[in-house]
């Protein structure tokens, strides 16, 4: 495959602060750029080709670092800003941004409308009812009593903090009164509610371009707070790739199943999706079932697989940003033939539902001497007070690490975790314990 022209200019601006973003300006600078994240936090700079950017997180901002700074890319990490459009802001300035349009973007915005785009063009997934109020709810349940369980999902920006897993129908009636009485500002469409089905999940990146893509790598991600799944679902508690129990010949029946026909739906009703799309697929006994679309990297999943690709990342990223086909279609990614674990460290009271206070301010300790080499430390929630890095988040690092086996490469992770301390400190000690 020949080699895409190369850009002439290699200033990348990347939008976000948490983990997933030092994991893409990490990976990034890489293929030689330089990257500045804005806003960033104060751990992302010690990674060498990478400067973090002050000011408010505004469009307006981020317009003035792009053109203070010669970006020739901007990559938007946090879902937030494509539900507002910035990608559609800065391609009307003639600047390539990497993700999928305002319109697009309701494929994750909206539950409600990704469902009902699912049942359109016969995509696989569970059964589900949209509630627009609470009493809608409560009789969808009691309508469903032999349902398996009851998944409740808010239908907005809900920033990871949607979603709840329930068994019984007294479950998930509490479930709903807790969802209707402390949603999140701004979130009125209601919820929708679904059959809960089983097996295991997974979680499929592809790179698209319109009706083109390109996979990128596959993890599974780990979101209940505690060891054996127990406790409330979280952003990801930690993750690991690629899902070494997946096979090619499912993996293909996926993306004819799932990405051929998102794509052509996409394009079909005018809203051509050009991004990351990120899927999460239950392996059922009866098939693959769409849980979700996510419009973005995902988080921790983006901290596992990154490591693992090889190529020149940052030209495919630029490919999609500027709608070029030819060199998109040349740009090849392949991956190093190791198994990446990824394992988060997460600050007292995290995930914070309902009103539950996040412990921060926690100074961190770091013995980075201590190291392997094939692991990477990543920053989320930090900030720095006189020179020292403190917690400011519910997600507070995590570490990443490579190995030719699981078993290596999760030996590695735990090593080197204990080397990145703070107080009250939790983790999972059973990440990609499942992966056999």
């Amino acid at each position: 495959m020949s080699e895409p022209k190369p850009r002439t200019e290699t200033n990348v601006l990347l939008i976000g602060s948490g983990g997933r973003e030092h994991a893409l300006a990490w990976r990034l600078s890489l293929d030689g750029d330089r990257v500045f994240v804005f806003p960033g936090n104060p751990g992302m700079n010690a990674t060498p080709g990478v400067k973090t950017l002050s000011g408010d997180l505004t469009f307006e901002q981020a317009l003035k670092h792009v053109r203070e700074h010669r970006i020739s890319l901007v990559v938007i990490g946090p879902e937030k800003y494509l539900f507002e459009g910035w990608v559609d802001q800065f391609q009307k300035h003639s600047i390539p941004a990497f993700g999928p349009s305002q319109q697009a973007s309701f494929l994750e915005e909206s539950k409600i409308r990704s469902k009902l785009f699912m049942k359109e063009w016969k995509i696989p997934t569970a059964g589900f009812e949209v509630a627009k109020s609470l009493d809608e709810a409560l009789s969808i349940i009691d309508a469903h009593p032999r349902w398996a369980g009851y998944v409740l999902k808010l239908s907005g920006p809900a920033l990871g903090k949607g979603v709840i897993v329930t068994g019984t129908p007294a479950e998930a009636k509490a479930a709903a009164q807790d969802f209707f009485k402390h949603r999140p500002a701004g979130i009125e469409e209601g919820m929708v509610i679904e059959e809960r089905i089983t097996g295991r999940e997974v979680s499929l990146f592809y790179i698209c371009l319109g009706e083109h893509y390109q996979f990128l790598a596959s993890a599974c991600d780990h979101k209940r707070l505690k060891d054996h799944d127990q406790g409330p679902n979280t952003g990801g508690m930690g993750a690991y790739s690629p899902a070494t129990w997946l096979d090619t010949a499912t993996r293909h029946q996926i993306e004819k199943q799932f990405v051929e026909p998102t794509l052509h739906g996409m394009n079909a009703q005018g809203t051509p999706f050009n991004g990351i799309l990120f899927l999460g697929i239950m392996m059922t006994p009866q098939g693959p079932s769409l849980l979700e679309y996510n419009t973005r990297f995902g988080d921790p999943e983006t901290q596992t697989f990154l490591p693992l690709l090889k190529g020149n990342f940052t030209d495919l990223l630029f490919s999609v940003a500027s709608n070029e086909v030819h060199k998109f279609m040349q740009t090849e990614i392949t991956h190093h033939a190791l198994i990446s674990v990824h394992v988060v460290k997460a600050a007292k009271g995290y995930p914070g539902l309902f009103g539950e206070a996040i412990e921060s301010g926690q100074p961190i300790e770091i013995h980075s001497t201590s190291f392997s080499q094939v692991s990477r430390l990543f920053y989320a929630g930090v900030k720095d007070k006189n020179g020292t890095l403190i917690t400011s988040g519910g997600r507070v690092l995590g570490v990443t690490s490579l190995g030719k086996t699981l078993d290596e490469a999760r030996k590695h992770a735990y090593h080197d975790l204990s080397h990145a301390r703070f107080e009250n400190e939790h983790f999972r000690t059973d990440i990609g314990g499942d992966a056999k």
